[in-house]
């Protein structure tokens, strides 16, 4: 039941961050010329690697990194505690 709950977690997570960039190269595109800044989260084990193309993402991106390390432990130890 836990395993199936997460997998519909995951894939409405994945499906809301399609929808949001969608949205946001619409939003873009009218707007005229922008600069591209991105970069990506690899989670070795416990241990998240950052790459930002800027100082700004890459601030970003460890805080989110931060928050996904914490709802994976929560996730972990709900059915600890629940027993």
């Amino acid at each position: 039941m836990m395993a199936l709950l997460m997998l519909l977690t995951g894939l409405v997570l994945l499906a809301a961050g399609v929808i949001l960039l969608v949205l946001e190269e619409a939003v873009g595109r009218r707007e005229g010329g922008r600069e591209f800044r991105g970069g990506f989260v690899v989670v070795v084990g416990p241990i998240p690697i950052v790459v930002g193309s800027d100082e700004e993402t890459g601030k970003t991106l460890v805080i989110l990194a931060i928050a996904l390390s914490l709802v994976a432990l929560a996730l972990f130890l709900v059915p600890l505690i629940l027993g």
